[in-house]
């Protein structure tokens, strides 16, 4: 049969079996939780196995393992108190926030608190701690003693660190401290050793940064008390320098007073501009009358201007000029303009004129020089605010505004000197943390690590258990049901269960019992030949594996008696395993002639079968007992085709048991010859690579492989495996 052939049958035999069974090949079977079940069912020996060796672990560690003493201290982180000190500016001290509180964990198990502890309790000597090899060392007298000791505290200080959990509670700034021994007593003396160290370790922190500060502070006083002193004589001598008052109020108020001076005198100034203008525009005549106007509203020259005014010379000469421009005018009244005596007054009062106008030009020059005086007071009074202003103002401020910050800085740093002294003489320190629970020597061994120790035992030998059992399972790589097979193969599968060995001869099983699972899996496997061969007219039937002792021998035996027993066809069996013989070993062990005899005259067929007395089977055995060097070219010689032509002719069924695809050549020469195979797989034996590199290697059977028997499954397992695909057929099977 060719492949063209091979695939009308598969088309024929109906599209909806193709699409069931065309299974994707992949290199493993898909695991799934059912497969999980399966493995630990089988393979129940190794957790059991597993399990007990945990639990063996388990009861030594109890036997061996010294449940010891567990004893608690509890220390509370106290904020309150800080906070209060702080709100109420006792102590300027910051409060411990979440961060710090779990530092305070690494705290506890520093060096710095564990070795007081070591040293106070002698821990270094004691050899639970210690251990012998310490204490060796230090009775060694070749290392120094102080070498020793360290030695003794490094080894005590490590187990007393396997020995201590810290751990927070279920409270944040609660931290409590357990410590395990074989000795009661010394568990509590130790867990309270250990908070005792920490709340004085705290203290003797808070004492020497206090102190650190404390010194810091005074020296940055030293330092800015000569930097504020440095300032002030900075300041005095500037002030001293430019006529400035000594404080800066003083010099405030003397730029407001210059201010003052500085808008009156331009005051003065512009009035007095306006008087020595008003006297240059009064003619000759109004002059007197100008100034005593102006003498009227400026009282400050009243008295000088009525001096000028009542002086007794220009008193003498107004007189005089009245008394000369009356007698001119009489004279002239008289005699007429032109007399000698006219004119002779005229010179006269014209000298007075000239002597009173002098004398009033005094008078306009006072004014003048008034106005003088103004415009240069005004002038000095705006260079010397303006020098204060702009240079010594700015530069005097920058003096007084660094003078002032540094006297704030020293007077902080002071104050701040201060309340460090007097917390240090405070009768109430404050404390960050202290102890709520003191430990107490407990009553009771700690089993709970030793517990934990066998639980881990038992589980961890269970789970090896399962481990081994999936290992093996995965290094076993066989087929354990016929959906794995037909996964990787892509074949159909029918599953066999396991036919024990009894009185009956091997193909007689069918016929014993013809309700069981095995003849119906048989009767599947025929279902699915007469499908492949109805269109074809193929009759001769292959029975072949992959490797030897997978029951091949079993199933052809049945599968032929099954034929004949079913349909009454004419059915021959033929022995073609030329190496070992076991069908003829089953059924004909007395035959003296046999396939070799036909291959010679195919004619005589019938005179070389033997017929099975129970159930009619006609059996071509192999009755030489010598292996033959030519096996396999027998098979695929023309004698052989010859053979099965004859046969054809008399039989409609030819089962030709083969020897194994991997074992010798011998399928891979005669499977021209055969019409169809049927592959024997043994369940739990055979490996999954054999089976793909038998079906690789021969082409030809790939192709003609009707169906794969997956033989000798536990009836158990089998019944299971119906059960989960909801098969229920316990009453159409009987055993």
């Amino acid at each position: 049969m060719d492949t063209r052939t091979n695939q009308l049958v598969i088309q024929e035999y109906g599209q909806q079996l193709a699409e069931d069974y065309a299974v994707p090949a992949v290199a493993r079977p898909t695991f799934g939780l059912w497969d999980v079940v399966d493995v630990l069912r089988r393979e129940w020996r190794l957790p059991v196995i597993g399990l007990l060796i945990g639990l063996a672990v388990a009861v030594a560690s109890v036997v061996v393992m010294k449940a010891p003493y567990k004893s608690s201290a509890r220390i509370l982180i106290d904020r309150s108190l800080n906070r209060y000190l702080q709100t109420n500016k006792i102590v300027d001290q910051p409060t411990m926030d979440e961060v710090e509180v779990g530092s305070q964990l690494y705290v506890l198990s520093s060096d710095r608190v564990l070795l007081p502890v070591i040293r106070s309790l002698g821990l270094a000597s004691d050899s639970e701690f210690a251990g012998r090899s310490a204490l060796g060392s230090a009775a060694d007298g070749n290392s120094s003693t102080a070498e020793a000791n360290a030695a003794a505290e490094r080894a005590a200080l490590e187990a007393l660190l396997k020995r201590v959990t810290i751990a927070r509670e279920d409270v944040a700034n609660v931290i409590n401290v357990t410590v395990e021994s074989q000795s009661a007593e010394k568990a509590a003396k130790i867990a309270n050793g250990i908070v005792d160290s920490y709340l004085a370790s705290l203290q003797d922190a808070k004492l020497r940064s206090t102190q650190k500060v404390s010194k810091w502070l005074q020296e940055r006083l030293i330092e800015l008390k000569k930097q504020v002193a440095d300032a002030d004589k900075a300041l005095q001598d500037f002030k001293t320098a430019n006529n400035l008052s000594s404080t800066g109020a003083q010099d405030t108020e003397l730029l407001a007073s210059l201010n003052t001076q500085l808008m009156n005198a331009k005051f003065a100034a512009v009035e007095a501009k306006e008087r020595l203008d008003r006297i240059k525009r009064t003619e000759a005549n109004g002059i007197p009358s100008a100034v005593s106007t102006d003498a009227l509203f400026n009282d400050k020259r009243a008295a000088v201007i009525n001096f000028a005014l009542n002086n007794s010379e220009l008193a003498r000469l107004r007189t005089q000029k009245r008394d000369l421009t009356s007698r001119l005018a009489e004279m002239e009244a008289r005699v007429g303009r032109k007399h000698v005596a006219v004119v002779k007054l005229r010179a006269q009062l014209n000298s007075v004129d000239a002597a009173i106008r002098s004398d009033e030009g005094r008078i306009t020059d006072s004014y003048a020089s008034e106005y003088e005086v103004a415009k240069a007071r005004q002038t000095e009074l705006e260079d010397t605010a303006a020098k204060l202003s702009a240079e010594t103002g700015s530069q005097l401020r920058e003096l007084e505004s660094s003078a002032e910050a540094l006297r704030n800085l020293y007077s902080g740093f002071l104050q701040k000197h201060k309340e460090i002294e007097a917390a240090q003489a405070e009768t109430l320190p404050a404390q960050s943390a202290q102890i709520i629970t003191r430990a107490v020597p407990p009553l009771t061994k700690s089993s709970k690590k030793t517990l934990i120790v066998a639980a881990g035992s038992i589980v961890l030998g269970l789970f090896l258990g399962i481990g081994s059992a999936f290992g093996r399972e995965w290094m076993a790589d066989v087929f354990r049901t016929p959906k794995a097979v037909e996964q990787v193969t892509e074949t159909r599968c029918i599953g066999l269960p396991f036919v024990y060995a009894g009185q009956l001869p091997i193909e007689e099983h069918v016929l014993a019992a013809p309700f069981s699972r095995f003849a119906e899996g048989l009767r599947n496997v025929k279902a699915m030949l007469d499908h492949s061969s109805a269109s074809t007219g193929g009759k001769v039937i292959g029975v072949v594996s992959a490797v030897s002792k997978e029951g091949k021998t079993v199933v052809a035996a049945n599968l032929a008696a099954l034929i004949l027993s079913s349909s009454g066809s004419r059915t021959l069996l033929i022995d073609a395993d030329l190496h070992l013989r076991n069908l003829t070993t089953a059924l004909s062990p007395d035959a003296k002639v046999g396939l070799f005899e036909a291959l010679e005259d195919p004619s005589r067929l019938g005179e070389f079968v033997c017929k099975r007395p129970h159930s009619g089977l006609d059996v071509l055995p192999n009755a030489c007992t010598l292996r033959i060097p030519n096996a396999a070219e027998l098979l695929g010689s023309q004698e052989m085709e010859n053979l099965l032509a004859v046969a054809r002719k008399s039989y409609d069924y030819i089962v030709v048991e083969v020897a194994p695809i991997m074992s010798v050549v011998d399928a891979r020469l005669i499977e021209r010859f055969i019409d169809e195979f049927v592959f024997v797989v043994e369940c739990g034996q055979t490996k999954r690579t054999s089976v793909l590199e038998a079906l690789s290697i021969t082409q030809l059977i790939r192709e003609r492989v009707s169906t794969i028997v997956l033989n000798q499954i536990d009836p158990v397992e089998l019944r299971t495996i119906e059960a989960r695909n909801g098969v229920r057929s316990e009453g159409y099977y009987r055993e």
